[in-house]
């Protein structure tokens, strides 16, 4: 089974793409840690994400609000750290109880700063600049059922560049 998927997306729209066959993929209880310099596409992702949940207002990077609830067929949790500069800052905001909740998803923007607090089963998407418009995207499992949701998307031919 694929535990890892590498994809280029040659614009916005392929990158919101891929967020929005993910949103349509991913349970309740699903946990979404987003990594990538500013500008890479982080936010274009989960707008991706919550098309994909049916969400239609459209979402923002909530850098001064760091979690933004959605409504949609399933609710969307999404956490921007890039103001937070020590993990414990996100403890005084009940991070566990979306974490660990298992009634929507959580999306987490900047999570290489709180990587100690991330649950052992999570999927983890690393984007990378690769010119004004490609972005390389980066998706790898940590735990048995995100590597499910990779080898779904490969099966099915939705990209098709991956990693060993």
């Amino acid at each position: 089974m694929a535990t890892a998927l590498s994809i280029v997306t040659q614009n916005y729209e392929e990158t919101q793409k891929l967020g929005e066959e993910l949103g349509r993929r991913l349970p309740p209880g699903s946990v979404v840690a987003l990594t990538g310099q500013l500008g890479s596409g982080k936010t274009t992702l989960v707008q991706g994400i919550g098309k994909g949940l049916g969400i239609r207002p459209l979402i923002k990077s909530p850098s001064f609000v760091i979690i933004h609830e959605y409504s949609g067929s399933v609710p969307l949790y999404h956490f921007d750290l890039y103001r937070i500069a020590h993990q414990e800052e996100i403890v005084f905001l009940g991070y566990e109880d979306y974490f660990y909740q298992k009634k929507g998803i959580v999306v987490i923007e900047w999570a290489e700063k709180i990587k100690d607090l991330l649950p052992a089963e999570y999927l983890r998407i690393e984007l990378e600049i690769v010119d004004l418009s490609k972005r390389k995207i980066g998706l790898r499992a940590y735990g048995s059922f995100y590597g499910k949701v990779i080898e779904e998307m490969r099966k099915r031919g939705l990209f098709c560049s991956f990693l060993v």
